[in-house]
């Protein structure tokens, strides 16, 4: 095995992400014999390869039973009977093996000699077992009353050293390699009042982060802007749309120039973050999830925001936080009205962790209407004449075509909704307070603003209670992927 301070050239970096049960089970656990003693156990990964690099998906620990580990040892000594029965069940399932075990309090995640001669060891003999799949090892520790965590992979005959480590909800910072993560320097001036009231370790940790918003029209464009003011150091902006002439009175960053240029709502996005802070990483995509490149970039982000109206963007999103691991905020703004009133001007907020339910237990996907977003546009077009036809006729019109009338909505409407969602991210990015539901609508002109929680429970028998952090691995109903006939994903090329 190539000694730690060649993993880094050796191979592309990998991210590694935990949900919270999964994480709380793992530190319950490792920190067993904490402070003075370590503590093991081995794990079970999902996986993508993406074009920037591994991900792993952290989908079960496979704790130690009594006599599974050595007791009478400081260090980690596993047992043979453990080992082997990790190693057959292997080949009754796709995931990968992985070894967790922790370092003494202040004692820095850095690999030691045995762990070296472990990992070296491991990564040959679960390799004849689970062939083609990654061997993972982390060291978690406490330093400085904060969580640490090293990590290697062992993928396709070379070691990759974890440069990044995201927990859901939950504060860590990653040694690469085993070394102490750099400090962040002092934040700007410009987010002074935010460092004033969250600290500056707060604001240190937004510049750190990556968000990804999908959807960049008016409550997309809001969440961005309240995002890139903040302080966020990366930010992923998806929209397969061009910014029309009535998209003006809604779009953050839109001028007269964009609508008649007919330039991307990415694009418009991008250009209006850089004119707030031209230190910012931006990727701007015109695409949509779930085409595979959009996928790549969401699961490396640390939060999603889902900022569209389309039912099949709600149900990726949903596969996300479930397969994937990325916590997700989904926010969506519907007008009603009767009678040449306004009767109802409704937000509503939907949080995806990983343990929550997904979007088809939470009933958010008509079959219908998610068929009929996901059809060619010839296809769409005969089956509106026809339900036109049918309805002419006195016919059931929709057995062509599904409606789902509703007001158009306005930009004070949108901006409230995309403020309060990107507002709830940073909340999760700093660790400073958590979105206080599962799903939240308001309505702004009830009474009382008509507040309504809804604390769904999952199906039972639905798929996401089976496949959490399962990543590629999943390969199960009720996933959705993107439809052939979608223009390919296009990154936009920077630049002014």
């Amino acid at each position: 095995m190539a000694a730690p301070a060649k993993l880094r050239a050796r191979g592309a970096g990998a991210l590694v992400r935990m949900a919270a049960p999964e994480c709380d089970e793992l530190r319950a656990l490792v920190f067993k014999r904490y402070p003075a003693k370590e503590w093991a156990t081995f794990a079970r990964f999902g996986w993508r390869e993406t074009s920037g690099g591994l991900v792993l998906t952290l989908a079960a620990v496979d704790a130690p039973g009594p006599g599974d580990l050595d007791a009478t040892v400081g260090n980690v000594a596993f047992q043979e009977p453990y080992t082997l029965r990790v190693a057959l069940n292997a080949e009754h399932h796709p995931l990968a093996v992985a070894v967790i075990h922790s370092h003494p309090e202040d004692c820095a995640p850095h690999p030691s000699f045995i762990d070296d001669d472990m990992d070296a060891y491991y990564s040959r003999y679960f390799g004849d077992f689970a062939p083609g799949r990654p061997y993972a090892s982390l060291i978690i520790a406490i330093v400085r009353n904060q969580l640490a965590v090293s990590g290697r992979i062992w993928w396709r005959d070379e070691w990759h050293v974890v440069e990044h480590v995201a927990i859901e909800r939950t504060s860590v910072r990653t040694w690469v390699a085993g070394n102490r993560p750099f400090d962040t320097p002092p934040s700007s001036p410009r987010v002074a009042r935010l460092a004033g009231a969250f600290g500056e370790e707060a604001a240190a940790r937004l510049r750190r982060s990556t968000v990804v918003v999908i959807g960049a029209g008016g409550t997309g464009s809001a969440a961005i802007e309240v995002l890139a003011r903040a302080g966020v150091g990366h930010l992923i902006v998806v929209d397969p749309d061009t910014l029309e002439e009535s998209n003006l009175e809604r779009v953050h960053g839109s001028l007269p120039k964009h609508s008649k240029a007919h330039v991307s709502k990415a694009a418009v996005a991008r250009e209006h973050i850089h004119a707030i802070d031209p230190t910012i990483t931006v990727e701007a995509y015109r695409a949509a999830l779930p085409q595979e490149s959009i996928l790549d970039a969401a699961v490396r982000a640390d939060v999603l925001l889902g900022c569209t109206d389309q039912q099949h963007s709600r149900l990726a999103i949903s596969d996300l936080a479930l397969r994937y691991l990325v916590p997700a905020i989904d926010c969506g703004v519907v007008l009603e009205g009767r009678d040449g009133k306004i009767t109802g001007q409704v937000m509503q907020f939907v949080r995806f962790l990983a343990a929550d339910p997904c979007a088809l237990c939470r009933q958010m996907v008509t079959p219908a209407i998610l068929a009929q977003e996901l059809m060619t546009p010839n296809e769409r077009a005969r089956r509106r004449a026809a339900a036109k036809e049918a309805s002419l006729e006195g016919g059931e019109a929709e057995a062509y075509w599904h409606e789902m009338p509703q007001l158009n909505t306005v930009g004070y409407l949108t901006t409230a909704a995309g403020s309060l969602a990107a507002g709830y991210a940073i909340g999760w990015l700093t660790g400073r307070f958590d979105p206080p539901f599962s799903r939240l609508q308001l309505n702004m002109v009830g009474k009382f603003i008509d507040i309504a929680d809804d604390d769904q429970l999952p199906r039972p028998s639905c798929t996401c209670r089976r496949v959490r952090g399962w990543a590629d691995q999943a390969n199960a109903d009720g996933f959705i992927t993107a439809p052939t006939h979608w223009p390919p994903a296009q990154l936009l090329p920077t630049g002014k």
